[in-house]
């Protein structure tokens, strides 16, 4: 009974120097995948005296989203990202506008937990009124942007982002103009699945 006893003791000892291992990264060999959510206020270029993402104070579209994005896996700076944007509060007339887009993520510049991105994403825009506007309807749509992605634990991080859509196959019923741009800045929180 004591030599097993010896034994288990030494096996308990000699085991504790491997609890003082380093966990691994989030970022470390492969692919991270990150998943995160995001709030939106997006100056929805409908009702508004220009597309500046700051003019349409008062009636600025307000909304929820979620977004994924992968570390970069080509040439170590191009990455990939998707997200769908839910603007459904405080638009003029009770406008409402989603997105749904996916593109390139590449990496422009990091400085210990900052990352700074920049995005080009391709989708869809649905832009909706409550009335049977004509324009009411779902349209093809691109957006150039950039992120500034910030690290605060070994899996979270913090994100801001800013984005301009832009819906070249929409056409005003109202002021006769083609094309439409909501553009505006989201805030999100991410974690890194692997």
């Amino acid at each position: 009974m004591p030599k097993s006893l010896y034994l288990a003791a030494a096996s308990l000892f000699l085991s504790l120097p491997l609890t003082a291992q380093t966990m691994p990264s989030a970022e470390g060999t492969g692919i991270t995948l990150w998943m995160g959510a995001s709030v939106s206020m997006f100056n929805p270029d409908y009702g508004c005296s220009s597309s500046s993402p700051f003019s349409c104070w008062g009636h600025q579209l307000i909304g929820l989203g979620p977004y994924a994005n992968t570390s970069p896996f080509f040439f170590g700076r191009i990455g990939a990202e998707a997200q769908a944007h839910f603007l459904l509060w405080n638009g003029p007339a009770s406008l409402t506008e989603h997105s749904y887009m996916a593109g390139p993520l590449v990496r422009i510049y990091s400085f210990h937990e900052l990352r700074f991105n920049g995005k080009f994403l391709l989708g869809a825009g649905h832009f909706s009124l409550p009335s049977n506007s004509i324009e009411n309807g779902t349209y093809f749509a691109f957006a150039p942007g950039g992120t500034i992605d910030y690290r605060f634990a070994k899996r979270l991080s913090a994100r801001l982002d800013y984005e301009y859509q832009t819906w070249p196959s929409f056409k005003s019923s109202v002021t006769g103009h083609s094309g439409l741009t909501p553009n505006g800045f989201s805030l999100g929180i991410g974690y890194a699945l692997r």
